[in-house]
């Protein structure tokens, strides 16, 4: 009994797409988890250090501004995470949309092309700019630190 050679590239095909839409998924939890875990681990260092190595600190600006570039980067990681749930139940209404669409047409021409999912973009913007502000918070508490150390 053989198969059908057509078949077996779409099945090959399907199970390849599965696998890359795996790991793409856990590569999306790994950076979450990182940039929640570095911001706050950031945060706390910035506050540790002030408590221990600058009780009198200098710089305060530059002080503030780290503490509102983490707590920023952490809030767009969290408000990413409300997104990406949104766009995945948004993603699933479109599919089953398609589907039901689909189910109905016999040529199946055109199926799903004018729905969008505005979720997918904010997610990503959410996520550029929890990287853009953990990287000025870095900065930053460098420029404390580098301001405070004593000599």
């Amino acid at each position: 009994m053989s198969s059908d050679p057509q078949e077996d590239e779409r099945k090959e095909y399907l199970e390849e797409r599965r696998l890359l839409i795996e790991a793409e998924s856990q590569s999306v939890q790994s950076f979450d988890k990182a940039m929640l875990t570095l911001s706050a681990g950031a945060l706390a260092l910035s506050i540790t250090f002030i408590r221990e190595l600058a009780p009198e600190p200098k710089n305060l600006c530059c002080l503030y501004l780290t503490w509102a570039s983490f707590c920023l980067s952490l809030l767009s990681t969290l408000a990413s995470f409300l997104t990406s749930q949104s766009s995945m139940r948004r993603q699933r209404d479109i599919l089953d949309a398609s589907q039901e669409e689909r189910d109905s047409k016999d040529d199946g021409v055109n199926i799903g092309g004018s729905q969008r999912n505005v979720w997918i973009p904010i997610t990503k913007w959410l996520n550029c700019f929890a990287i853009m502000f953990f990287v000025v918070g870095v900065f930053c508490l460098a420029a404390f630190a580098a301001a405070n150390i004593r000599k």
